[in-house]
């Protein structure tokens, strides 16, 4: 899924690396966003999470955009071709690759108009 690979993989199955991360997210006491990025990752692969970290540089495939936002491959595809969402073609191929940071971009805007709609909904008081 990304561009390189990770030179070490974490199976929250196993009982060590649950208790390794839950240790060291109880250690993380600040309150810097970093902190809190990395304790909330922790946490998560304390209680048996798998968690993925990507570049914003990085490229996923249309259906790994897919999982990231939560929908279909088809409605990524259809976000591609109404150039919602960029991307780029693998040379001589049909197949797609679509930079996190894009991704990450649509989600956002996504998230603001369902934030704006549920302001609308509660001021008008449906």
């Amino acid at each position: 899924m990304t561009t390189r690979a990770l030179a070490t993989t974490l199976d929250p199955g196993d009982p060590a690396v649950r208790s390794d991360a839950k240790n060291l997210a109880e250690r993380l006491d600040g309150n810097t966003a970093v902190e809190a990025a990395v304790r909330s990752m922790l946490d998560d692969v304390a209680h048996g999470a798998r968690v993925v970290v990507l570049r914003t540089e990085d490229e996923v495939t249309p259906a790994d955009a897919a999982k990231l936002l939560g929908v279909t491959r088809q409605f990524v595809d259809r976000l591609c071709e109404d150039g919602v969402l960029p991307f780029r073609r693998l040379p001589g191929s049909r197949h797609r690759r679509i930079r996190v940071q894009d991704v990450l971009d649509v989600a956002a805007e996504r998230d603001q108009r369902r934030a704006g709609g549920d302001a609308l909904r509660a001021a008008l008081g449906a």
